[in-house]
């Protein structure tokens, strides 16, 4: 979503982002956003937040830097302003050690075909028959059926575990709130009540299930993929247990649970994946940007509150907790408009973009169709008098 991320101060720009969603379905699509967003440019550095990796990336300038991984991006137009986080990397204060163990294996996964479910499911009945009866607590967020969504989960658990072994492998669909239907404390207390992690995506990167076990101190389980936000020193036991294929993952849980009885010291992964301590990170980068770009920064400080998801939603898209009701355009003219106070008022509440829908809520735009384009103009120039 557009994410207040630094209040501009005087003559130094704060930092605004935007996600790529955003960027495709609107910014690009509408020129009356695309002129909105680079007249930001005068009091904010401007980012972008890749919500996906990109094989063949082309650096936009309308954009000041992106938010990406060192490796996420493949550039086909040369180098470009890059601030190697993003939203995985802000794991709240609730995802922290501490509570008795209960469940041996937890995953946490959309049903989605991308998350490799099946093969998940394959894993733990290879370990049922090998004499390991594991307690397995699966949490699966259910999206409407359509394109992508992996159908027929329930048929496939059912035909893969007997009634006895389902009193151990508790999976859970939830067909509410998609894509959050429990809130963060709630999810906290699984992982915290749990010894391994397992994400079984083959190709997702820089997985904010996956940041948030090691945020709670539990090892990963999981293929070279779900490791990437690690160091590549970090990328090993007992922080995570790299599976080249999915016959790999029986043998990696075993070895994780072994490895999860011993109190290992996870503090240097934490600086990597923990609100508290990579909002320090984060910082460094936007100094060492600005001095690129040769530009005065805020010297505000960031509220890193929420940017787990803040910094991963959307204006007027997506659905449930994803997204923000309130029109992008509306949202940008608004944050140019308000004075450096007002903006250091708001940028430090718990969640400034829903206070700022709410303060001056606006229509959602129709993005279905093209020809509203001149619908959006007039609204724009009736907001723009507003405000003027």
């Amino acid at each position: 979503m557009a994410c207040l991320i630094k209040p501009p101060q005087g003559t130094a720009k704060g930092v605004v982002s935007f996600t790529t969603p955003e960027r495709d379905q609107l910014i690009r699509r509408f020129p009356d956003l695309t002129i909105a967003v680079q007249s930001l440019k005068s009091r904010y550095l401007v980012g972008l937040h890749h919500n996906w990796h990109d094989a063949d990336f082309r650096h936009d300038a309308l954009f000041d830097f992106n938010f990406a991984g060192e490796a996420d991006l493949i550039s086909g137009n040369g180098e470009f302003p890059l601030v190697p986080m993003d939203a995985c990397n802000f794991s709240p204060p609730c995802f922290a050690p501490g509570q008795e163990k209960f469940w041996d294996v937890l995953f946490v996964a959309r049903a989605v075909k991308f998350k490799g479910i099946p093969e998940f499911f394959r894993a733990i009945r290879t370990l049922y028959d090998r004499g390991h009866k594991l307690r397995v607590l699966m949490l699966c967020p259910v999206p409407e059926s359509g394109p992508g969504t992996e159908d027929g989960l329930r048929t496939l658990y059912e035909k893969l575990f007997m009634p006895d072994e389902r009193q151990l492998f508790t999976f859970i669909t939830m067909e509410w709130g998609y894509p959050f239907p429990l809130d963060l404390p709630t999810l906290a207390y699984f992982y915290r009540a749990s010894r391994v992690f397992v994400h079984s995506a083959p190709d997702e990167r820089r997985c904010r299930v996956a940041t948030y076990a090691w945020a709670t101190g539990i090892p990963v389980v999981g293929k070279p993929c779900v490791g990437s936000i690690l160091p590549a020193v970090l990328r090993q036991p007992p922080f995570f247990f790299e599976c080249q294929s999915y016959e790999d993952f029986p043998d990696a849980i075993c070895r994780a649970l072994t490895s999860s009885a011993m109190s290992a010291d996870f503090s240097a992964v934490w600086r990597v994946v923990s609100q508290d301590a990579a909002v320090t990170a984060f910082e460094e980068h936007f100094s060492t940007l600005a001095k690129g770009l040769s530009t005065a920064l805020s010297a505000l400080p960031i509220n890193a509150n929420g940017f787990d998801l803040r910094l991963g939603r959307h204006h007027g898209l997506a659905t449930g907790p994803n997204r923000i009701e309130q029109d992008l355009g509306a949202f940008i003219q608004l944050l140019d408009a308000q004075s450096d106070s007002e903006l250091e008022a708001l940028s430090g509440l718990d969640d400034p973009e829903r206070a700022i829908a709410q303060k001056w809520p606006a229509p959602p735009r129709q993005v279905a169709d093209a020809s509203s384009a001149p619908a959006v103009s007039n609204f724009l120039h009736r907001l723009r008098r507003m405000l003027a």
